[in-house]
């Protein structure tokens, strides 16, 4: 299908972006990778008047560690964010996210900050991002502010951002000191497709001890954004990662699931994915040195 007809602009910098779409009157939509909006526009799901892309403002693709603190700009790609040493060596959970994302093609394309602000329920980067406590930088014409990124996901495909916002980089802390992580999906159709569950965790586990000092556990697809499974964490911590308990976990974080039924699968049949899948992956992180 032809696209209908719009004004494209092209900025070159942050304030330019926010005053291009403060200049609109909410008829504007914002380009990154284009992965979700050009589909959107062939179909005419969305008709607007102006399209501002962010490929002309440079800083927006770095990728860049600081006194321990990873910072990525919100151009940058999940390709990029895969098969960087930065990330790889110090944030190994990203960037397992990352690459776990749809086909080759689509990652080279589809960017961070553009899948944080479609804000996909079934995304492969957002539940990493939770266990990560990532924080989110948004930028617009009235200042720029941060959120951490589970108050930025508010709804089922909906953020924070304001009519003249954008996502302008996402910043991750250093993880805790021998921490092991991992992400997992579940795709009944095609490891190609979104997730019918995603499951992200990092746990820390006392070496003298053998007892969880310190679990996060996200899920994907489990609920209208991806969510942190406070009680499934709880049931672990201070806890030896044994079946007994990580079943306990699993069956918690199904519980405190509330994913909405489609094509793929029903709310219950959900629920269930979530408890075999978070007990495959803490299993697995339990047994390892490193991420599964």
């Amino acid at each position: 299908m032809r696209l209908r007809p719009f004004e494209l602009i092209e900025p070159e910098s942050l304030a330019a972006v926010g005053a291009a779409l403060a200049a609109t009157d909410g008829d504007a939509r914002v380009v990154a990778g284009g992965t979700a909006l050009v589909p959107m526009l062939r179909l005419g799901v969305v008709r607007p008047g102006r399209v501002v892309s962010l490929h002309r403002v440079p800083a927006l693709a770095e990728i860049a560690a600081n006194n321990g603190e990873l910072r990525l700009g919100a151009m940058a790609t999940m390709a990029a964010i895969h098969r960087s040493a930065v990330v790889r060596d110090g944030w190994p959970l990203l960037a397992e996210a990352a690459g776990s994302v749809a086909t080759p093609a689509i990652r080279s394309t589809a960017t961070i900050g553009g899948n944080l602000a479609y804000a996909e329920p079934a995304s492969d980067p957002a539940p990493a991002l939770c266990c990560l406590e990532a924080t989110v930088d948004i930028a617009g014409a009235a200042g720029s502010r941060s959120l951490p990124v589970a108050r930025f996901l508010t709804g089922f495909y909906e953020t924070a951002l304001e009519p003249a916002e954008v996502v302008a980089a996402v910043r991750i802390p250093a993880v805790p000191a021998g921490a092991r992580g991992g992400y997992v999906k579940f795709c009944p159709r095609s490891l190609e497709d979104k997730p019918l569950i995603g499951v992200a965790a990092l746990v820390t586990i006392d070496d003298r001890t053998g007892r969880c000092r310190d679990a996060r556990i996200a899920l994907g697809a489990a609920a209208p954004t991806a969510i942190r499974a406070a009680r499934a964490e709880a049931i672990v911590r201070d806890q030896a990662l044994d079946e007994r308990a990580i079943r306990a976990a699993a069956e918690a974080a199904a519980a405190e699931a509330d994913p909405l039924a489609d094509l793929m699968g029903s709310r219950d049949y959900r629920r269930r994915m979530v408890a075999v899948w978070v007990r495959r992956l803490l299993t697995s992180l339990a047994h390892r040195e490193g991420r599964p």
